[in-house]
C-alpha cells in the first residue's frame, strides 16, 4: 500500500536542538513514487522528541513480527474438491471431417498476428503475410480463431517464440475450402491466468507501538480491479485503499499485471518483499492452508522473515521485517505481515549514535478476503 497518508510536524531527534522538522517526506518525493503499492506509513509522531529525549534499546530487543504459525494451518487439515470428483471433466469432442481441407487465407492489408493461443492476450509467436493460405489444424469452440501450422513459407517467426502451430483470428481471413475444422482447447498451461474482470480486496490492520505516535490503531480495505482495457496482454490493476475514521488520507495507485503469467511486471517485489501483491503464477510448492472463506482455505507458499531498509532522510533509517504468503496457483498475495523499526544516526548534545533505536515500532497485518481469480481452493475435513 502507498504511503501517502497525512504527513504530519514532528520533532526529529537530529533537529530538535534548532528547529521542527518533518520526519517523512511529502507525497511527492521519489520514495513515495517508487513504492507504489506498498505498506510503507507514516509514523505519525513516533520519532523521538528532544524535549524528553528517550533512552536507546538494544535493537535485537525490538519485537519482530509474528511468524506466520498462528496464521497458517496445516495441509492435512483440509482436502481438495478436485479430489472428490469421480469422473474427469469432459473433453470437447471433435466436429467430423469432410473429404476436403478447410483452408483459410489471409485477408488483412499488414501482416496478421499468430499467437499462441485463441485469444488477443496470448502472446504473438509468429508474423503471416497478407494472401498466404493454410491448411486449417482447427478451430476455437466459439469460431472466433483458426490453429494453422507457423513451418510454412511466408510467416515469420517472432524473436525468441517458437511454436509448431499457432491460432490466426477469424475476422482476418476468408474460407478457401468447404471442409470441417476439429475444435481444439487452447494449449494447456497458455489460457489467461487472469481476465479483466479481475477484482481483489485486502484488510489491513495497522498499529503504532510508542507513547510517542498520535494515532495508535487503524484500519483499511484495499480493493483492486481492473481501470481500463489490457494493453499489450497486461493488466492495469488499480488499487485503492480507504482508512476507517480517516485514520490517513484515501489513496490509490496502478499495478501492471502480466495476464498470462500474473506478475507485475517492475519485478521489484524479487528485492522488495512490500510490493509482492501480484509474484506471478505457481510461486512455490504449498506449506499450509490460509483460512479464507468459512471452511474454504487457500493453500499457500510462505516465506520469511524477508528484510527491507529505507532511508528517510534526516539521520533516520526504517526497517521492515516481515513475512509472505502468496495463494499457490495465482501468486496473488494471501497474507503479509511487518514490524517496521525506526533509527537514528547523527549528532546530539554531544553524542553520536549510530543506527540508535529508541523502541519505536509500527505493525501491520494484511489478509486477502474476496478475490474472483482462479485461487487454490481447498475445503476443511
Amino acid at each position: 500500500m502507498n504511503r501517502k497518508s497525512q504527513t504530519r510536524e514532528v520533532r526529529s531527534t537530529a533537529d530538535d536542538f534548532t528547529r521542527s522538522h518533518r520526519l517523512l517526506p511529502s507525497a511527492r518525493s521519489w520514495m513515495f513514487v517508487l513504492l507504489l503499492g506498498m505498506m510503507l506509513l507514516t509514523l505519525a509522531g513516533c520519532a523521538a522528541s528532544a524535549a524528553n529525549m528517550p533512552t536507546t534499546a538494544p535493537l535485537a530487543d525490538a519485537a519482530l513480527p509474528p511468524t506466520i504459525n498462528n496464521v497458517i494451518e496445516p495441509l492435512d487439515a483440509y482436502y481438495s474438491p478436485d479430489s472428490e470428483t469421480k469422473s474427469p471433466l469432459p473433453t470437447p469432442t471433435a466436429t467430423p471431417q469432410s473429404g476436403e481441407q478447410l483452408r483459410i487465407t489471409i485477408i488483412s492489408q499488414i501482416r496478421a498476428n499468430v499467437r499462441s493461443g485463441p485469444g488477443t492476450s496470448f502472446d504473438i509467436v509468429a508474423k503471416a503475410n497478407p494472401g498466404l493460405t493454410f491448411d486449417v489444424l482447427g478451430r476455437s469452440e466459439d469460431g472466433g480463431w483458426y490453429q494453422v501450422a507457423t513451418n510454412v513459407e511466408g510467416i515469420t517467426a517472432v524473436d525468441g517464440q517458437s511454436a509448431e502451430n499457432g491460432w490466426v483470428a477469424a475476422e482476418l481471413v476468408r474460407i478457401a475450402g468447404e471442409g470441417e475444422a476439429p475444435i481444439v482447447a487452447a494449449p494447456a498451461g497458455s489460457s489467461p491466468l487472469f481476465t479483466p474482470e479481475l477484482s481483489a480486496k485486502w484488510s489491513v490492520n495497522w498499529q503504532c507501538d510508542s507513547e510517542r505516535c498520535q494515532i495508535k490503531q487503524c484500519e483499511a480495505e484495499v480493493d483492486a480491479t481492473v481501470n481500463r482495457q489490457p494493453n499489450g496482454g497486461f493488466l492495469p490493476v488499480e488499487h485503492t485503499v480507504t482508512w476507517d475514521d480517516a485514520c490517513f488520507s484515501t489513496d490509490s495507485w496502478t499495478f501492471e499485471v502480466n495476464q498470462m503469467t500474473g506478475k507485475e511486471r517492475s519485478g521489484e517485489a524479487e528485492q522488495n518483499f512490500l510490493y509482492g501483491y501480484w509474484t506471478g503464477a505457481k510461486p512455490g510448492d504449498p506449506i499450509g492452508v490460509f483460512p479464507f472463506d468459512g471452511n474454504e482455505g487457500i493453500e499457500v507458499y510462505c516465506s520469511g522473515p524477508h528484510s527491507v531498509e529505507i532511508e528517510e532522510g534526516g539521520g533516520w533509517t526504517t526497517i521492515y521485517q516481515g513475512n509472505t504468503c502468496h495463494d499457490v496457483n495465482t501468486g496473488i498475495l494471501v497474507y503479509m505481515n511487518y514490524t517496521k523499526r525506526w533509527l537514528y544516526t547523527g549528532d546530539y548534545d554531544g553524542k553520536t549514535y549510530s543506527r540508535a533505536f529508541f523502541g519505536d515500532i509500527e505493525k501491520l497485518e494484511q489478509r486477502l478476503i474476496d478475490a474472483n481469480a482462479p485461487l487454490a481452493l481447498v475445503v476443511k475435513k
